[in-house]
């Protein structure tokens, strides 16, 4: 056994293979199996909670055929309820500085030395790159959020939005392109749209906003 691998894997693994059960991944505080219908997710479930596992639900493993697994949900549950998602990704924030620099190069009143292209070329993408750094500045600078105790602030292009807490029932993410849309779903079955991001920041959004939803209305499912 290897030094980094947690204490119960060996235990686990013997299990496992005695029951048929294949395992895909594992970490410090989670297990990962496969699981190709929701009866037979229920099934190991029932026979991994022999050794004090229990599920941890996420639908995009569920929707690939994987189960996961868990002696500590809490601590799992801390991973997730420690994640920043006041704020885009830095790798995100950092896109309308390259449209301004664009901007700067090749628009031909504010390039220093006028620009080597003609200036034909460089107004049309100056002028595109001026608008984009607009654009994008006001979709990702202009977008937070904020977990307060009573509500969840969101901000989009710099205007906030408040939605209490008893109002959300769940939050939910969906495939848009190469990225995700996050959106909440609202107690009255409408949906606010939270914004669209890389799908790893989408899901740890999602993924967080269902622990806050969850401590705020006691509903640990």
């Amino acid at each position: 056994m290897n030094h980094k691998d947690p204490p119960w894997l060996q235990q686990t693994r013997e299990f496992c293979r005695n029951s048929g059960i294949k395992i895909v991944g594992w970490g410090p505080d989670m297990l990962t199996v496969e699981a190709k219908s929701e009866e037979c997710a229920q099934e190991i479930a029932s026979q991994i909670g022999q050794l004090g596992f229990r599920v941890v639900k996420n639908d995009d493993d569920a929707y690939a055929g994987l189960l996961n697994l868990s002696r500590n949900p809490a601590a799992v549950e801390a991973k997730i309820a420690s994640f920043d998602i006041s704020r885009r990704p830095w790798d995100e924030q950092v896109e309308p500085v390259i449209w301004a620099l664009g901007a700067l190069l090749l628009l031909p009143s504010l390039a220093p030395n006028g620009g080597r292209d003609p200036r034909w070329v460089n107004l049309p993408l100056g002028a595109l790159s001026l608008v984009l750094f607009f654009w994008d500045g006001g979709r990702i600078w202009g977008w937070r959020i904020e977990t307060l105790p009573g509500a969840l602030r969101l901000r989009r292009r710099f205007r906030w939005t408040t939605i209490p807490w008893d109002q959300i029932r769940d939050a939910k993410s969906m495939p848009k392109g190469r990225q995700e849309s996050v959106a909440v779903k609202l107690a009255s079955n409408h949906s606010v749209q939270l914004g669209t991001f890389k799908c790893s920041f989408a899901r740890n959004l999602r993924d967080r906003l269902r622990v806050e939803i969850a401590q705020r209305t006691g509903d640990h499912k």
